[in-house]
């Protein structure tokens, strides 16, 4: 039998934590998910770049501002891919919620859109992540449910 390398079991590990990661924000369980930052950990969305998030306080405070965008419970994610290394993980995503903010109609609309995060990690933590999405799929979903189509 082959003995699994350390450089593989920390792919593993790092895979399984984006996993625990992107449930935890599904739920909308902050003090879980911040569990798996390291306390100077610095997000960038990267539609919005010039704005990097530092910090887990300034990481929750941004968290909870984006996930009151959505009805809670109605966050589904569809992992279509992760890549793994012993430093980073990649994972892509397909994420389908109920929104509920600027732009939505009455009730909220159904939304869908596509996620690449990108992880870098230290000590077994998130240290970096990259987040890029359509930051138009938003605009465009409720434009759509504005006429009807």
């Amino acid at each position: 039998m082959m003995e699994v390398s350390v450089e593989m079991q920390r792919a593993r590990e790092n895979e399984a934590l984006l996993r625990r990661q992107v449930e935890a924000w599904a739920r909308n369980d902050l003090d879980d998910l911040l569990t798996l930052y390291n306390e100077d950990m610095v997000y960038i969305d990267i539609p919005f770049s010039d704005r990097p998030v530092r910090g887990k306080q300034a990481f929750r405070e941004y968290l909870e501002g984006y996930n009151a965008q959505f009805v809670s419970g109605t966050v589904q994610v569809e992992y279509t891919n992760i890549v793994a290394s012993s430093t980073a993980v990649v994972g892509e995503l397909r994420v389908k919620a109920r929104y509920v903010g600027e732009g939505a109609p009455n009730g909220g609309a159904e939304i869908s859109w596509r996620v690449v995060l990108i992880d870098t990690i230290v000590d077994g933590k998130v240290s970096t992540e990259h987040a890029h999405f359509d930051s138009m799929a938003f605009a465009k979903a409720i434009e759509q449910r504005d006429h009807g189509l």
